[in-house]
């Protein structure tokens, strides 16, 4: 049976620890991952309360992202420096095992990784990133994270 710790972070916007929970054999490169990808996807859960919509999309991605570097630690794999979440999901040999859902999510976040960053593109995307776009990027982020993280032994 698994062992199961309590791992805590903390959230600085809101001086609060967040508890994250890691399988006790997990290796320490691949906890690293766990835990950046969960202190990710929270900051996108105060950035959308805050209302800095873009940047819960950048949130996003950059929570799958790391969700899938950390499924590739667990396998032994080296991940990529590379951070296309379609490609990290077929590098990671799990573009077969999610639904079209999910895949069309990793598409449609992966803009926000640099062009979200950047001059016009930033001012584009920011049009479009409403706080309705931005809080179904976030509802339907969290369900692959979860999914993920159960894969993570």
């Amino acid at each position: 049976m698994c062992q199961v710790r309590q791992v805590t972070t903390w959230n600085p916007l809101r001086r609060i620890p967040n508890s994250v929970y890691i399988a006790a054999e997990v290796d320490p490169i691949t906890q690293q991952w766990l835990e950046r990808a969960e202190y990710d996807l929270e900051t996108a859960r105060s950035l959308l309360q805050s209302q800095r919509y873009l940047y819960v999309a950048f949130m996003c991605q950059q929570t799958l992202e790391k969700y899938l570097k950390a499924f590739m630690t667990s396998l032994n794999k080296t991940p990529p420096f590379l951070h296309n979440l379609p490609r990290l999901a077929e590098e990671a040999v799990l573009l077969s095992d999610l639904t079209e859902e999910r895949q069309r999510l990793l598409a449609d976040l992966n803009p926000y990784y640099i062009k979200a960053r950047y001059g016009e593109y930033k001012s584009a995307l920011s049009k479009v990133c409403t706080a309705n776009k931005a809080s179904d990027f976030l509802k339907k982020t969290e369900e692959p994270a979860k999914w993920l993280r159960a894969k993570i032994r």
